[in-house]
């Protein structure tokens, strides 16, 4: 167990974040399941979290990311490590949330030696989901889940091999994972043991970008889940992956077929980000897909002048928009202003751009907001913050905006909590987080 210390500065910050997972964690956590159908949990490393102020014990809850299970989601972070001579180069902490917003001083931080998983920062904050059915989210990190508990991720159990995108893919109320196993898709359905064993393993669907005709057989791809037929299952976007060019995209219905998605396969607009999101209130997950303007030698590239293009696919039934914001940047989306209608915030140096939904669907209509994690003492590209994570913390019915950033991928960070992507501002660090 790791020191304590207690940071008094309280911070707050709803989200729909759209998850994306990459191949190779996904791949490994077909391989702990799948073959000989069993898991050895001796060989996983085992959690050691180290909390500061009491958490608030929880008694379990189906809100989103509430690792504690006391009703309010949490932040869950990968960090660099703070001092240069760590004996690993990146942490894994939580910050719980609680009614007056994010408190850095109810925090849990997995000891980085205690816990040797091979952590990535990656954009969009770490998954979470309840796999295992006990009204506490868990964490999806390092291709290992570490379970959450009354007080947040549980000491002394083992982290199985297990990765994925979060998803009730068969619309039974248990979260799921969707992985790409190297040949294609295929869904592992909770609950899943403490073993990290799924209930059953769906059949594997062939590569369905190349199976579309939309070339890329030897690629990899990214998985973005969300409901966009408001049937209360979870469909999936696959996206391949580019060089640099903007790559398609094919929608995926969950529903009788083969790796439990219907037959039919919706061809979306090529791109380079992807977020589900409910921009017109209407009940039913849209589609935002990206096109930066970035090419590479495709087809009819010097003729197109596209630049921070979207293109929304709604859901229930209205004609797909394309508007120009001119941002371009991975997604995220959320209800900054508590209309029921989802903003799509898109990542540009130092913060994002929000575009607001409305009755009529996304506009274009919105501000951009910047953080800069330094003066003039560091060079001016390696000031901006980066968008780290978008959801209502202090259930409030407004999304929170998180911002992140540190120098050089080296710690310590430094965190913005913008409440509804407003002027309502909180700041903390994690300097202490690790000692």
């Amino acid at each position: 167990m790791g020191k304590v210390y207690v940071d008094k500065r309280m911070v707050r910050v709803n989200v729909a974040i759209a998850v994306c997972t990459l191949l190779f964690l996904s791949v490994v956590a077909v391989q702990a399941v799948i073959g000989d159908g069993s898991s050895v949990a001796t060989a996983d490393p085992v959690a050691t979290p180290s909390v500061t102020a009491p958490v608030p014990r929880g008694s379990g809850s189906r809100v989103a990311g509430d690792v504690n299970g006391d009703g309010y989601a949490d932040l869950v972070f990968v960090a660099p490590a703070v001092h240069a001579d760590a004996r690993q180069p990146a942490y894994l902490g939580v910050v719980h949330g609680t009614a007056r917003g994010l408190d850095p001083a109810v925090r849990t931080v997995m000891d980085p030696g205690g816990t040797p998983l091979p952590l990535d920062r990656t954009p969009g904050g770490v998954p979470t989901a309840d796999l295992d059915g006990d009204g506490y989210a868990d964490i999806l990190a390092g291709g290992h889940v570490i379970w959450g508990g009354p007080v947040g991720p549980r000491e002394n159990v083992p982290s199985p091999k297990l990765g994925g995108v979060p998803g009730d893919f068969d619309g039974d109320g248990q979260e799921d994972l969707a992985v790409g196993d190297g040949v294609g898709i295929r869904v592992l359905y909770g609950p899943f043991t403490s073993e990290g064993t799924p209930r059953r393993t769906g059949a594997a669907r062939p590569n369905p970008i190349s199976a579309a005709g939309l070339g890329y057989e030897d690629s990899g791809f990214h998985l973005t889940a969300g409901d966009a037929d408001g049937d209360g299952a979870t469909d999936l976007v696959v996206t391949a992956y580019g060089d640099g060019e903007q790559t398609p995209s094919v929608l995926l219905h969950a529903g009788v077929g083969l790796a439990g998605f219907t037959a039919r396969t919706e061809k979306l607009p090529t791109g380079s980000s992807v977020a589900f999101g409910d921009f017109d209130g209407d009940g039913t997950d849209d589609i935002a897909t990206g096109d930066s303007g970035d090419r590479n030698n495709e087809p009819g590239a010097d003729a197109e002048s596209a630049h921070g293009i979207v293109t929304v696919s709604y859901g229930g039934g209205r004609p797909a928009k394309r508007i120009e914001p001119g941002a371009t940047g991975s997604y995220a989306t959320g209800d900054l202003d508590h209309d029921g209608r989802d903003e799509l915030l898109i990542s540009v140096p130092g913060g994002a751009r929000i575009l607001h939904g409305s009755a009529d669907g996304l506009t274009t209509d919105g501000t951009t907001f910047r953080r800069a994690g330094a003066g003039e003492d560091v060079p001016a590209s390696e000031r901006p913050a980066q968008l780290a994570a978008v959801r209502d913390f202090d259930r409030d019915g407004r999304a929170e905006v998180v911002l992140n950033w540190s120098r050089d991928g080296l710690g310590p960070s430094r965190w913005w909590v913008i409440e509804g992507g407003g002027d309502e501002v909180a700041a903390f660090t994690d300097a202490e987080f690790t000692d």
